[in-house]
């Protein structure tokens, strides 16, 4: 495919995915039909399925961006870790999970889930996704690690079990259904309570 062309494709396949985050995020995925993407995004039927063959298909992509996003992000900060202290880190990957929950396709982890709840392709997608982060935020604390910013005795597999925990549903939660809490304050919350 010529750039020129490939670079259209591109642009117009990021259009369709923006208007599918909003109108999943106002409609919910479930309640989603094609017909609500095509009308958001001002195509034709056959326009969309040159991009995407399904609902299904446009979600797994959305996932592939949020969570490529979020992990690539992780390892950026990692590759950082020496110039930033322990608690700069952590702040950065709340921002990051704030910027994502909060954006243009608001909550789309909970449509995600909900939809990984009854569909397996939906669920073992997410679930790669979710092992490369675990992978990065463990790359991170082995950088925090080795730069003496972790005691010695963490066991860096366990806690980025505990920071996903923490980070992924539990702030995702507490900004969308109990308080938008900026990311120093939750980190604090935390702090105080361990």
């Amino acid at each position: 495919m010529p750039k020129l062309k490939e670079a259209i494709f591109l642009e117009k396949r990021q259009h369709i995915l923006i208007c599918a985050r909003q109108v999943f995020a106002s409609q919910g995925y479930e309640a989603t039909r094609i017909q609500h993407i095509l009308k958001a995004a001002g195509i034709s039927n056959g326009a969309l399925f040159v991009y995407f063959q399904s609902k299904r298909d446009i979600l797994l992509a959305i996932i592939d961006e949020n969570l490529g996003m979020f992990c690539q992000r992780i390892d950026e900060i990692a590759d950082l870790s020496s110039e930033l202290e322990k608690e700069e880190t952590l702040v950065m990957l709340l921002d990051l999970v704030r910027q994502i929950s909060l954006g243009a396709g608001r909550a789309m982890s909970l449509h995600v889930w909900s939809a990984s709840m009854v569909d397996d392709v939906i669920k073992s997608h997410t679930q790669m996704h979710y092992k490369r982060i675990l992978r990065s935020i463990t790359k991170l604390l082995s950088s925090l690690k080795k730069e003496g910013k972790l005691e010695e005795s963490v066991n860096v597999n366990k806690a980025a079990f505990g920071l996903f925990a923490l980070f992924i549903p539990g702030y995702i939660v507490q900004m969308l259904f109990i308080s938008p809490m900026e990311p120093r304050a939750f980190l604090d919350a935390h702090r105080n309570l361990w």
